[in-house]
C-alpha cells in the first residue's frame, strides 16, 4: 500500500514537474529562437521599412523592453537600393501613432540628404503609402563633404497626421527656435504644400544644396543662416509626383564662401573666402522674380579669365590700378590678380540684372592697395546676356549661343521669363 502511494505521488511530481517547467522552458526556449529566426524578422523588418519609407537590414535584434527593440549594425536604403545611411546600433519603438526610430548618430553626404528630403516629400503627398504618423530621433548629426566630418548636434524629425492633412517638422534637440515646417494641405485647388524655415544657428550651406536641388557650390566649409517661406500647390495627386515649383521669399547671410566654387561654376578661377549676404529673395513658380545679393572678400586672388569676363559680358571697366598688369596677347596667360577687398551688389527685377559696387567708394568693385581694379558700369544686363556669363567661352569670344552650356540653361530656367520681342526684331 505504502509502495503505491509513493509510485503514484512520484509519477504526480513527474507530470507537475512536466507541465509547471519543463514545457514553459521548453516553449521558451522555441519562442526565442523563433524571435530570432528569419519568419520573425524579416516581417518586422519589413513593417518597419514600410513605415519610414526606407528599407532597413539589421545584423541582429534585441528586445529591451515590451514594444522597444534595438537593432545592430543598422543599414537604411532608398527604393532603389541605394544605401542612404549606416549606423553601429539604432532603437525602434513601436507606438499607437506610429513608430519612431531613435539614431545615437547618423553621418549624411549630400546624395543621402537628399535621399531624405525626397522621403520628406512622399511623407506629405502619399498619404496612402504612409498612413500613420511617426518619428526620427538623432542624438548627433554628422555632416560629411570633401572627406571631413561636422557635427550638427541632434535632430528630431516628426510626421504628424491630422485628417487629410500632413506635416512634417524638423527640428533641433534640445529644443531652439531653428525648425523646418512642412504642410500638406487637401484643398478644392489640390494638394497645396507649404514650408517655414527658421535657422539662426547655421547649418552647412551645402546641405541646405542638396535639398533645394539648385543652390551653386559654396564650398564645405560655408555656413548659411537665415529665414525661408514658400508655397506650392499639386494640381494633380494621383500617379507619379509633378516637379514641384515653389514661391514664397526669404533672407540669408552665407559665411565661409569659397570663392574657387562660385568661380568654378563659370570654368573660371579664384581663391579667397567671401561673405554672401542675401537681402531679399523672391521666388515666383520655380524662377527667382526679385533678389538683391551682396557679395564681400578680402585678401584673395581673380584669375584673369574670370576679369575678362566681367567686362566683356557684364560690362565692368579695368580701373586705375589695372594699369601695372601686362597686356597683349598673353594677358590672359598671367597668374592671377591679387586683391585687398571685393565687394559688389547684384541686384535683379523683372527687367534684367544691375552689378553695382557695395562700399568700396565710388564705382570701385575689387580693389589693390586701395587702387580700383574693377569698376561697375551700372548699366542693367538682359537675361540673354548674363546667362552668357555662365556659359563656356572661346578665349577672348562671347558665347556663340545661347544657351551655350548646361550651367547657362540651368540660369535661365531660375530667371523670369523673357518678354516677348518687338514685331521686326529677332
Amino acid at each position: 500500500m505504502f509502495v503505491e502511494r509513493s509510485a503514484a505521488r512520484i509519477q504526480l511530481v513527474r507530470t507537475l514537474f512536466v507541465l509547471a517547467c519543463l514545457l514553459p522552458t521548453l516553449g521558451l526556449a522555441a519562442w526565442a529562437v523563433y524571435r530570432h529566426s528569419a519568419g520573425y524578422v524579416d516581417p518586422l523588418l519589413a513593417s518597419w521599412s514600410r513605415s519610414i519609407g526606407l528599407t532597413i537590414t539589421v545584423d541582429r535584434l534585441e528586445h529591451l523592453r515590451p514594444a522597444v527593440i534595438r537593432l545592430r549594425d543598422v543599414a537604411l536604403s532608398d527604393s532603389r537600393q541605394h544605401q542612404v545611411a549606416a549606423v553601429a546600433e539604432a532603437e525602434v519603438e513601436t507606438r499607437d501613432g506610429g513608430t519612431l526610430l531613435r539614431l545615437p548618430r547618423l553621418a549624411l553626404d549630400a546624395s543621402g540628404t537628399a535621399a531624405l528630403a525626397a522621403l520628406a516629400r512622399s511623407w506629405l503627398t502619399e498619404p496612402v503609402r504612409f498612413p500613420r504618423g511617426g518619428a526620427v530621433q538623432v542624438d548627433e548629426l554628422l555632416w560629411t563633404a570633401d572627406g571631413s566630418q561636422r557635427s550638427l548636434g541632434g535632430f528630431r524629425l516628426e510626421l504628424v497626421v491630422v485628417g487629410t492633412d500632413r506635416a512634417v517638422r524638423i527640428r533641433r534637440e534640445p529644443a531652439d527656435d531653428d525648425e523646418l515646417r512642412l504642410r500638406a494641405i487637401t484643398s478644392a485647388e489640390g494638394l497645396r504644400l507649404e514650408a517655414e524655415l527658421t535657422c539662426n544657428r547655421g547649418l552647412p550651406a551645402e546641405l541646405v544644396a542638396s535639398v533645394s536641388g539648385w543652390l551653386p557650390r559654396f564650398g564645405s566649409a560655408a555656413t548659411i543662416r537665415g529665414r525661408l517661406q514658400g508655397t506650392a500647390t499639386e494640381k494633380g495627386v494621383a500617379g507619379p509626383p509633378p516637379q514641384v515649383q515653389w514661391s514664397g521669399r526669404g533672407n540669408a547671410v552665407v559665411t565661409g564662401v569659397e570663392l574657387a566654387g562660385l568661380a568654378g561654376a563659370v570654368g573660371q578661377s579664384a581663391r579667397g573666402d567671401a561673405v554672401l549676404r542675401i537681402e531679399r529673395l523672391e521666388v515666383e513658380q520655380g524662377r527667382i522674380t526679385a533678389a538683391r545679393l551682396l557679395l564681400s572678400a578680402e585678401n584673395g586672388s581673380l584669375g584673369r579669365g574670370l576679369l575678362e569676363r566681367l567686362v566683356t559680358v557684364l560690362g565692368c571697366r579695368f580701373g586705375p590700378g589695372s594699369a601695372p598688369l601686362s597686356a597683349g596677347s598673353d594677358w590672359l596667360n598671367g597668374p592671377s590678380i591679387p586683391f585687398d577687398e571685393a565687394a559688389c551688389a547684384v541686384e535683379l527685377d523683372a527687367s534684367g540684372v544691375v552689378v553695382e559696387p557695395a562700399g568700396l567708394g565710388g564705382a570701385t568693385l575689387v580693389a589693390s592697395r586701395r587702387a580700383a581694379v574693377l569698376e561697375a558700369a551700372n548699366a542693367r544686363i538682359p537675361y540673354e546676356r548674363f546667362a552668357w556669363f555662365f556659359a563656356a567661352t572661346t578665349t577672348g569670344m562671347l558665347p556663340a549661343t545661347i544657351p551655350a552650356s548646361p550651367q547657362a540653361l540651368e540660369v535661365l530656367s531660375r530667371l523670369p521669363l523673357a518678354g516677348e520681342a518687338p514685331a521686326g526684331r529677332f
